[in-house]
């Protein structure tokens, strides 16, 4: 759902926390204890009903100012639901479009893929829930949307290196990998690209980056897969540089095993 700027601006902390709750579960029925127990982290206040039932009445008012009687967020049978129309909730659209994008992928269709997948990425706004990841409940929802995206934009990147746009996503993969060091998709997906770029030493100096870092903060190798995919890159095999994908072709054998 999208209230308008106003209405966001204009709430309390505790009611933007109400709020993603109720838009995090649309359409679905919210007990009362419920809520107070996700509000107050399972430690509420002797007030905490009354000032919920305070909260909801301001709500309404916020969201249908002229009449709050036509607020879309009702009381049920023990609890209150937020009623919205489909494809109003920027998470279930956001899914919609990556789900697309995945079939779109998985069927030889990269160009459809990659337009999917940028329509879902374009739908945020810096990170999940920000300034509301105190209560518990909305941490947790925040981390797997942040992991939703972060896997949206890896699967952006393969469609584009199954485009054969390697030369053009190395800056960003670059970044990426940098923003998250110990992410070894992201990793083999430069290495790839440098690769495919003629810069097969960048590469495998992406590799042994990656290795110091796994080995210092983890105490760990590379899995099997990132190290098949070096071993590859060093020995010179051709499958690691596939010619320009086509809609309707399969993509490449390291694409297809997530790289």
């Amino acid at each position: 759902m999208k209230p308008s700027g106003d209405v966001i601006a204009g709430l309390a902390p505790r009611h933007r926390q109400l709020l993603a709750l109720f838009l995090l579960n649309a359409n679905v029925t919210l007990h009362r204890d419920r809520l107070i127990d996700l509000l107050w982290n399972g430690c509420p206040t002797k007030s905490a009903r009354r000032n919920l039932t305070t909260y909801i009445a301001q709500m309404r008012r916020r969201l249908s100012p002229r009449d709050p009687g036509l607020s879309p967020l009702h009381s049920v049978a023990g609890g209150y639901l937020l009623s919205v129309p489909p494809g109003s909730v920027d998470a279930a659209v956001f899914n919609h479009f990556t789900a697309q994008g995945r079939i779109a992928r998985d069927n030889g269709d990269y160009h459809n893929a990659a337009r999917m997948l940028e329509n879902a990425l374009s739908l945020w706004r810096g990170d999940a829930l920000s300034g509301m990841r105190h209560v518990d409940a909305l941490a947790a929802w925040a981390e797997r949307l942040d992991e939703d995206r972060r896997a949206a934009t890896e699967d952006l990147f393969d469609v584009r290196l199954a485009l054969g746009d390697h030369r053009e996503i190395v800056g960003g993969l670059t970044q990426w990998a940098r923003r998250h060091p110990l992410r070894e998709r992201p990793h083999r997906q430069l290495m790839l690209a440098l690769h495919r770029s003629g810069r097969t030493h960048d590469a495998s100096a992406s590799y042994q980056r990656l290795r110091r870092t796994l080995v210092d903060r983890l105490g760990t190798e590379p899995s099997p897969d990132t190290q098949a995919l070096h071993q590859r890159i060093v020995t010179g095999d051709p499958s690691s540089i596939p010619a320009r994908a086509c809609a309707g072709h399969r993509p490449p054998r390291d694409l297809d095993h997530g790289l």
